[in-house]
């Protein structure tokens, strides 16, 4: 088969792989549709902690069953379309005997640790499919949709550990397809006010044609000093919502970007008993210490700050995103933005890194 084989940093190459070498506890499916994460960005330009080349990269797939697969209490037949959970988790420790397999102390990554969806077929272990990590999709569901349904999932998880908690407005600081799934996600679930603070003008525009109440942009004048944008931003924000009931109330901030400097944005802008989630992996401060996180742990204390970080999601999430999709609560198809072919994948990667829309999808 053909597949994009990541080597090391800024080094990705079309190969010609030999599928038939594969373990028995592993089931081949084919990809037929595979979007491109920013961490498949991040991983491309700069390699990662968790990655070692050569390997294939991508982890949001929509794939075709080649053989039947019948189990206990499965059974998909052939051609079937699925979505693919690409957390593999030990089953041995604490967490996966409490399902909560994205936590595991052991798990290997579809995509990071295993290969990938940057191919025509992928190999997946029998567990994926044991623990209900295999989504069937239904005929009213493209493709492109179907290999959405894992990031939805992480925003869900991300969302279910805060739900019932005392909030009253939202605020995502990041404007990709992750804070506006959020976005999306919180007006369906939980029905708050939704700010989206972000550094792209026609993000935005979108993110208020989906649902945003307010947005705000983050100037990129003053990029080289973080507390100047920060504090414009706080500002720009307190005269939103001056005289309204999120004035003073507890919210809910979402980190949805890879930039260190968004805590300290978070930190100014939580309120008495607010609540901030850490969703996105934050990338390496630098040096010259721009962008350094500083957190005062007497202001955490006195306002009773939480501060919660939010990984992957589980098998629950996933087919709870399924579910949302099928009944069409949720519409994705505003975040597929361009499809490429699997020879095309640096373009999508660039495409993905430039900011060029939302989502760019990898179809065979």
């Amino acid at each position: 088969m053909n597949a994009a084989v990541f080597y090391g940093p800024n080094n990705i190459k079309i190969k010609d792989i030999d599928i038939q070498k594969r373990k028995s506890n592993e089931i081949l499916l084919k990809v037929l549709s595979c979007s491109v994460c920013s961490y498949d960005v991040r991983t491309f330009r700069n390699g990662h902690f968790k990655v070692t080349p050569p390997i294939i990269l991508g982890h949001e797939i929509c794939a075709q069953i080649i053989d039947e697969y019948q189990s206990k209490n499965l059974l998909i037949k052939p051609k079937s379309r699925v979505s693919i959970y690409p957390i593999i988790p030990c089953n041995a420790c604490w967490y996966c005997a409490h399902k909560k397999y994205n936590l595991c102390i052991n798990l290997k990554e579809i995509g990071s640790t295993l290969n990938g969806g940057f191919a025509e077929y992928i190999l997946v272990p029998k567990t994926v499919f044991e623990i209900g990590g295999i989504i069937p999709v239904l005929d009213n569901v493209s493709n492109e949709e179907a290999c959405l349904i894992e990031p939805l999932a992480c925003c869900i998880n991300g969302i279910n550990q805060v739900k019932n908690l005392e909030i009253n407005s939202v605020i995502i600081i990041g404007d990709g397809p992750i804070g506006l799934m959020q976005l999306l996600l919180i007006k369906k679930i939980l029905n708050k006010n939704v700010t989206i603070i972000g550094k792209i003008p026609h993000r935005l525009e979108s993110a208020k044609k989906l649902g945003a109440d307010y947005t705000l942009l983050i100037n990129e004048k003053n990029n080289d000093n973080d507390n100047d944008n920060n504090n414009n931003i706080f500002e720009k924000y307190k005269k939103l919502i001056k005289n309204t009931s999120s004035e003073f109330s507890p919210n809910l901030i979402f980190i949805s970007n890879n930039n260190a400097g968004s805590l300290n944005l978070a930190l100014k802008l939580v309120n008495k008993n607010g609540l901030i989630i850490i969703f996105s992996g934050i990338k390496n401060q630098n040096a010259d210490n721009k962008g350094m996180i500083n957190i005062d742990p007497n202001f955490i204390h006195y306002n009773q700050i939480s501060i919660f970080g939010s990984f992957s999601s589980t098998p629950k999430a996933i087919n709870d995103a399924m579910n949302l999709i099928n009944s069409k609560e949720i519409d994705l198809k505003e975040i597929i933005t361009k499809k490429f072919s699997l020879f095309e994948i640096e373009e999508a990667l660039q495409a993905t890194e430039s900011f060029k829309g939302f989502k760019s999808i990898i179809n065979n």
